[in-house]
């Protein structure tokens, strides 16, 4: 989550316009633009990404000089790098100087434009694609490019609070940097030294700012709920978080990111066989190789799918799917993370119930192995060994 900050002030939504005379007014303002890229950004949204960048190269043959069709374009790249995260070896080199060289462009075509008085749009599109080039950046963890692209991004978001037109929707951006530039050296003491690069910030007021954008903006609406979701659940505010990610997951159905966070909530939220049919249906667009249904939105889907039958008492349903997570997290390298645990933990616990002692030790091995001592789950699955000790 580290690279939020870096990208704090990045703004995903779509600027549309028409005539030519865009250097001296702003997009912003064009009522009948924001009706018409409704459409194509709710594709993208949708994961229906060729449809969308078909309508995203013709506004590049049609306003060849403006930032916003390139910055389009780019848009769509990240949310295809972002759906494949889940894939084995999901990082992809192509998309990623895809992405980069739109961001590129974009910022020349804003330079040009902001030097030509067009000082509204060009420093919006200076701020968004510097945000967007830091946040991937630091994804990849070159942490200096990425500082240096945060900072850039910090500069041309100046300019745009002079202009009353940018609110709601620079509360996305500000709400995003005030939040994380104090929650990131709660959770990574070590990036301090970068966190201190810029301005202090305020989770309180971040929050705020977001749930404004989020109930105001035009242009951020959909990013401002996305991002406000997640802070929900960092939170632990997960009745909030719940109804945002149903709402996200409900408008735009094939989105898999918005799916899993949806699922995952409602397991969180102890609606179990609500998260089991979500679940369920994502293991069916996975098995349907349906765009950005990948090996890891399997693995936790197997996981609470495995929850929902282990708690109506069907075991052999319940070891089929817990055993289907850990395969998935071992070919993705997360068996550390919390499903595989505790997957291990469960299979360790129904084995043991079923006096099958060699397969229990298995995973309660697997647990202790996986997890420092203090772990809650470490010190049951070291008891639980003791017991089999003590019966053998």
């Amino acid at each position: 989550m580290c690279k939020i900050l870096l990208s704090a002030i990045l703004i995903l939504s779509p600027f549309n316009f028409k005539g030519s005379s865009f250097d001296t007014i702003s997009i912003l303002k064009n009522i009948d633009i924001q009706i018409e890229s409704t459409s194509s950004i709710n594709k993208m949204y949708n994961f229906k990404f060729d449809d969308a960048e078909k309508e995203f190269f013709w506004l590049m043959q049609e306003y060849k000089d403006h930032p916003l069709p390139s910055f389009l374009l780019g848009l769509s790249m990240w949310w295809k790098i972002d759906a494949n995260s889940g894939k084995i070896n999901a990082i992809s080199k192509e998309l990623d100087n895809k992405f980069l060289i739109q961001m590129d462009v974009t910022i020349d075509r804003a330079q040009k434009i902001y030097k030509r008085g067009s000082k509204i749009d060009g420093a919006f599109f200076l701020a968004a694609s510097y945000a967007f080039k830091g946040r991937l950046l630091a994804e990849r963890k070159k942490w200096t490019q990425s500082a240096l692209s945060g900072r850039n991004a910090l500069k041309y978001l100046k300019e745009i609070k002079k202009n009353d037109i940018m609110i709601p929707e620079i509360d996305f951006g500000n709400g995003l940097f005030n939040y994380y530039s104090v929650w990131i050296p709660e959770r990574y003491p070590l990036l301090k030294p970068i966190v201190k690069l810029f301005p202090e910030g305020n989770k309180l007021v971040g929050i705020e700012q977001l749930e404004n954008a989020s109930r105001n903006s035009f242009y951020t609406r959909t990013e401002s709920q996305f991002f406000l979701m997640k802070i929900y659940l960092s939170e632990k505010k997960l009745s909030k978080a719940l109804q945002l990610s149903k709402y996200l997951h409900e408008l735009y159905p094939l989105n898999s990111i918005f799916h899993r966070y949806n699922t995952q909530l409602l397991y969180q939220n102890g609606r179990f066989m609500q998260a089991y049919n979500k679940a369920n249906k994502i293991l069916e667009n996975f098995k349907s190789n349906i765009y950005g249904y990948n090996h890891d939105e399997a693995r936790v889907s197997h996981f609470f799918v495995g929850e929902y039958y282990y708690s109506i008492f069907e075991f052999e349903k319940a070891i089929f799917n817990y055993t289907k997570a850990i395969e998935y997290a071992k070919i993705l390298g997360k068996e550390k993370m919390g499903y595989n645990i505790y997957s291990n933990y469960y299979l360790g616990k129904i084995f043991y119930d079923r006096s099958e002692f060699d397969k229990s030790k298995k995973y309660f091995n697997s647990v202790i192995k996986l997890t420092n001592r203090k772990n809650e789950l470490n010190k049951r699955a070291k008891l639980n060994l003791k017991k089999i000790k003590e019966n053998s």
